[in-house]
């Protein structure tokens, strides 16, 4: 495969040695650097992650023909460390691409978009504009605004209009949803032509299908009966979550199945335990069973689920949401129960067969998905892998990241 040779530096303020770098930044390097020659990162690192693992990951890129930057990431000092990490990115930024002549910034998220934005005035290059989500609005559905309070209120209106300049500047435009399109063109990403839809995907050499053998030692190494009806939930704990409602869904299911387990794979042991005291009575607690996995143990706890539960509140925001553990649990054959109004989520499920859609709000509907929960673990397997290789698989992500940069050639 002949190279081209925009030279394109990438900034992120997501860690390469960070989980969802090795997940959804990493392997979308080396396909980008497979087609594009002289590629420079810029990443922040976590200061023990870099001590750890900084030098073979140094190794891994430069097998690939990367160069990388990693800076520090500050933590301890709030709103002024954010500050001070956003003034390194300008530096380097500018530095960077001054020094390897880049002709193209790709910027994954808003901040790092700003420096993109910057150096594309300075130097003339191709801004690549990753927006990942909107995300000063998840600012406000995590709580980090309250737009009740004006200093808040300004600061989201600052950052919206900063966004709409981002919007309209970049040559090319990444979101994760065909649900966001019209909203960021609504917000300034004109013409539509410049918009490609790459969903967060999954590393299908990475997660292997959940065959018996599989399934039984995940339950053996959790502490499940093999012989259980295992309702799982994966990823943070949030209020965005609705972990209270997942816990309800698994309480009705308990009192009709007295083989139903749930489990809760997550690094959030303590906020768990809150949520469980609060929705979850106590007779039941027993039957949950926690793992704190890391990414490489992920792949082999998953398989201990018959389905995975995904419950995440509805929101302005949230149109823009891929949720990575859904492609991660289809890889493994495992179908979900979700709501709609996330993303592309509802018509993923649909098109793929994958599971069910609920209100996870309506007792009702939680009681209907009860009585058909055996009829859901059915939708999993194989068939279920080899569907969502062909729309979520990491081979899709990266044809579609190879064609953004052909666009700017």
């Amino acid at each position: 495969m002949s190279k081209s040779t925009l030279s394109p530096l990438y900034i992120t303020y997501d860690g390469l040695l960070d989980p969802l770098g090795a997940s959804q930044i990493l392997p979308y390097l080396k396909g980008i650097a497979a087609v594009q020659r002289g590629m420079v990162v810029l990443s922040f690192e976590k200061a023990e992650r870099a001590a750890r693992d900084g030098e073979a990951m140094a190794e891994v890129l430069k097998i690939h023909g990367i160069q990388w930057k990693p800076l520090r990431f500050t933590t301890g000092l709030g709103v002024f460390g954010k500050a001070w990490d956003l003034a390194k990115m300008y530096f380097w930024g500018v530095r960077l691409a001054k020094r390897h002549d880049v002709h193209a910034v790709h910027t994954r998220g808003h901040p790092a978009a700003q420096i993109g934005l910057f150096i594309k005035r300075l130097v003339g290059a191709k801004l690549i504009f990753d927006f990942r989500g909107l995300w000063v609005d998840e600012r406000v559905d995590k709580g980090g605004w309250d737009l009740s309070r004006w200093f808040h209120r300004m600061q989201y209106n600052h950052f919206k209009r900063t966004e709409r300049t981002l919007l309209s500047n970049a040559d090319q435009v990444v979101v994760l949803t065909q649900a966001v399109v019209s909203e960021v063109i609504k917000l300034g990403a004109t013409p539509p032509s410049k918009i490609t839809v790459i969903p967060c995907c999954a590393d299908f050499d990475h997660f292997s299908l959940a065959t018996v053998q599989r399934q039984a030692r995940a339950r053996h190494s959790a502490g499940i009966p093999n012989d259980a009806r295992v309702l799982g939930y994966l990823g943070s704990v949030g209020r965005m979550y609705m972990l209270d409602r997942f816990f309800r869904l698994f309480e009705l299911a308990a009192v009709q199945r007295k083989d139903v387990h749930a489990l809760v794979i997550t690094q959030d042991v303590a906020a768990l335990k809150k949520v469980m005291d609060s929705a979850l009575p106590s007779v039941l607690h027993a039957r949950v069973h926690i793992k704190p996995a890391t990414r490489n143990e992920v792949p082999n706890v998953i398989p201990a689920m018959d389905l995975l539960v995904s419950f995440i509140q509805p929101s302005y925001a949230r149109m823009a949401a891929s949720p990575t553990k859904l492609a991660e649990c289809f890889t493994v054959g495992i179908p979900v129960i979700c709501n709609a109004g996330v993303g592309d989520v509802a018509e993923q499920i649909r098109q793929l067969g994958a599971g069910i859609i609920v209100d996870p709000t309506s007792n009702d509907d939680l009681l209907a998905a009860v009585d058909r929960l055996d009829e859901i673990c059915a939708m999993g397997g194989i068939r279920l892998r080899d569907a969502a290789r062909e729309v979520l698989g990491l081979e899709v992500a990266v044809v579609r990241y190879q064609s953004v940069y052909s666009k700017l050639n």
